[in-house]
């Protein structure tokens, strides 16, 4: 790094009526180590991420709305397991959603913890950025398998048979129906936990997490 120069005057000691100009050398490299440092840190520290989703009360209480229909799901496929030979893949869907319903509401409520804290070391800090990632791939799956779960339960609608269980076209009454309702509480659990996260930014409860400066996260 070239050094920068500054013109200053002195008096010259057998002439003092003249003045002399001479290169005043200024290391610039005093200034760098600050420089570098406030530099590695902010690099080397992610930054924290978004709390106005995940540290409002808004997102556990959705997610503990949400978690019953996981829970139903995933019991009553099992109870009826081998019930549905009309469409096989019911039983399939309703436990899947279940587990990973589950999982996300778990996943949900661990980032909902750690964001709450006051302060946030730099391993668990990734570990949080982590945990966010995972979450939204579970819940693209879930949505992904909502809409399919829809396909299998609606296809077979105007010929399946709930009472004869002899038939090619038979599914257990308490799962079919159990299926079919839980799609239309799936839509409305959805349509809330939207309207809800929305007010997460529109109108913000007092004990919404602030998000915090650099300097509080410990390295």
């Amino acid at each position: 790094m070239s050094s920068q120069s500054k013109k200053v005057t002195y008096k010259n000691p057998t002439d003092e009526n003249t003045d002399y100009l001479v290169p005043l050398q200024y290391e610039y490299k005093s200034s760098l180590p600050i420089q570098s440092r406030y530099s590695e840190n902010v690099t080397s520290t992610p930054s924290p991420p978004p709390s106005s989703l995940f540290g409002s009360i808004y997102f556990p209480v959705s997610l503990l709305l949400y978690v019953g229909i996981p829970i139903s799901q995933m019991v009553i496929g099992f109870v009826y397991i081998g019930q549905c030979p009309v469409q096989e893949l019911i039983v399939a869907w309703m436990i899947v959603s279940g587990i990973f319903g589950i999982l996300l509401v778990v996943v949900g409520l661990i980032i909902h913890t750690q964001i709450r804290k006051q302060s946030l070391s730099h391993s668990n800090l990734l570990l949080l950025q982590l945990l966010i990632t995972f979450f939204f791939l579970i819940l693209l799956f879930i949505i992904a398998w909502f809409f399919a779960g829809q396909v299998f339960v609606f296809r077979v609608k105007l010929r399946v048979e709930l009472f004869d269980a002899t038939l090619p076209d038979y599914c257990h009454g308490n799962l079919y129906k159990s299926a079919y309702i839980l799609i239309f509480i799936d839509y409305l659990i959805f349509l809330l936990a939207i309207i809800l996260n929305v007010l997460s930014f529109v109108a913000p409860p007092d004990d919404t997490v602030k998000k915090r400066p650099l300097n509080s996260i410990a390295t």
